[in-house]
This record gives structure tokens, C-alpha cells and sequence, in this order.
């Protein structure tokens, strides 16, 4: 996590910068509508202000790249966000035992202006982190605010990043999220793949096949857990459909090691 560098400008320039950057307007994959403005740190900063979730669903104010995404999430995009969200939460209670989900919690830099920050389609603390915030919760608010701002989630899933949005993934490194989650799919298909990238600060995104925060759940896994989730009906037959998959993987996990120990053994 670092702070904005730089002295911040006076408030006429910052309004003078984001007016010689042209903004962008972009049509999702998924048919999401996503604005994209240019300013400076201060301008950002101030903009933190407005309640901008008042105009639009989803907002993305990045000090550190400069950067004011909004955009309107098509109701594909709304749920698929939902559907990964019951899967990550499912697994992640299977695995480690505790999930606790922040949904579209701004997440910033502790140098970073109040307000400004990424908002992820969701985001789980898992296993320690996850017990971690639940004592703070237990603690009070306050004591939940302060995890939140020097913690940060070890997963978080992307549905829609656009081509002027690529620089989250460093960002969310830079914050020190573990792993990232990013769906491809396109309106009008039921095409649809997943990528898990293992996150390190100061390197390079580091595609993996299976998640380690997910006790080794695979892309496949996680593309038949949406099917068994967008199809059902209640929230058992949901919880179902994914803790058969975490089951399995589990099953297999153990069969591969089990596999393993003749040769173990023979090395010893």
C-alpha cells in the first residue's frame, strides 16, 4: 500500500486537468455501460466527496492512476457478480472454515484520500483474515473500519475489466490481495472462462490453474459451480451445487497424494 506522491494542485488546476484529458465511454462484454475520466490525484481526491452511488451503481475513484470509472452493470453483469459471490463465500467456509465478504467495499491505500479507492464485484477474507474480521466486528465498528483500512481481502473477483481498466490488478496487488478472480464471458453466449491470478506487490500478475486461496478449486470447477448456482432455486440446492464440487476437488486432492507417498516413501 503507498501514498499519493507528488504535491497535490490547487483546485482550479485539478479542475483544468481533468478537462484536457478527454473521458471515454466504453460498452462492457457484458453489456455494462463504463465511463472513464482522467484528473489529477487532487481532483480525484475531491471528488471523493460527491455521493456518486447516488448516479451510478458502481464507482472506482484512483488517486494513485489518475483515474474516475463509473459505470451501470447490465443485469447479466449483476448476476454473475451475485453467483460468485455465494461460490467464493460456499468454498471459502468449506475449505478454511470462515468466509467473511465485504461485497463492494472501497478498498484504498492507507496514504490514499477517504472516499477515493477500488470497489471490486466482490471481495473475501478467508481462514485467518476472515477471523480476524469477525473479532474486530465482535470489537465494535470502529474496530472493523480499522481492520478493513490495514487488511486487505486475500480474494477478490473482477467480472468486467475493460482495456482502460487493466491497471486494477497491479493496484490490487499494490494493496496486498492475494489472489484475483477474472471472469471473460460476452453478452448473447453462455460462453464463459475464468482466470485466477496470483497476486505478489511489485511483480507481475502470476496466472495460476488452481486457486490456492480455494483449497485448489479449478477454472472448470468454478464454471460448472455458476451453472449449478444460476439454476437453482433455493439457497440449500446453491449451497449444494458448490460444496459437491469443493468435495470432489477435495477427493481428488487426497487421491493425488495418496499417489504420491509410494515415491515419498522410496526417497526417504
Amino acid at each position: 500500500m503507498r501514498p499519493v506522491a507528488g504535491a497535490a494542485p490547487g483546485p482550479r488546476r485539478g479542475r483544468l486537468d481533468i478537462m484536457k484529458r478527454p473521458s471515454t465511454t466504453l460498452a462492457g462484454p457484458l453489456g455494462s455501460t463504463i465511463h472513464v475520466l482522467h484528473a489529477d490525484a487532487a481532483t480525484v481526491a475531491a471528488l471523493a466527496a460527491l455521493d456518486w452511488n447516488r448516479c451510478f451503481p458502481r464507482v472506482c475513484l484512483d488517486p494513485v492512476r489518475g483515474l474516475v470509472t463509473l459505470m451501470t452493470p447490465s443485469r447479466l453483469h449483476d448476476d454473475l457478480s451475485e453467483i460468485l459471490s455465494h461460490i467464493v463465500d460456499t468454498a471459502g467456509s468449506a475449505v478454511s472454515g470462515a468466509s467473511k465478504g465485504l461485497r463492494t467495499t472501497r478498498l484504498r491505500g492507507r496514504g490514499d484520500p477517504p472516499g477515493t479507492g477500488l470497489e471490486p464485484d466482490c471481495a473475501f477474507y478467508v481462514g485467518e483474515r476472515a477471523r480476524g474480521y469477525q473479532a474486530a466486528l465482535v470489537a465494535g465498528e470502529p474496530a472493523a473500519d480499522a481492520f478493513v483500512e490495514n487488511t486487505a481481502p486475500d480474494l477478490v473477483v473482477e467480472v468486467e475489466i475493460t482495456s482502460a481498466d487493466e491497471g486494477k490488478i497491479e493496484r490490487y496487488a499494490e494493496l496486498g490481495v492475494r489472489e484475483l478472480w477474472r471472469l471473460h464471458g460476452r453478452k448473447g453466449t453462455r460462453d464463459l472462462r475464468v482466470d485466477f491470478l496470483a497476486l505478489r506487490s511489485g511483480e507481475d500478475p502470476r496466472p495460476v490453474r488452481a486457486s490456492d486461496v480455494l483449497g485448489g478449486l479449478t477454472s472448470d470447477d468454478v464454471r460448472e459451480a455458476v451453472d449449478g448456482v444460476r439454476f437453482s432455486m433455493t439457497v440449500q440446492e446453491r449451497i449444494d451445487a458448490v460444496a459437491r464440487i469443493v468435495r470432489r476437488r477435495q477427493g481428488a486432492s487426497v487421491r493425488v497424494r495418496e499417489a504420491d507417498a509410494p515415491y515419498a516413501a522410496r526417497s526417504g
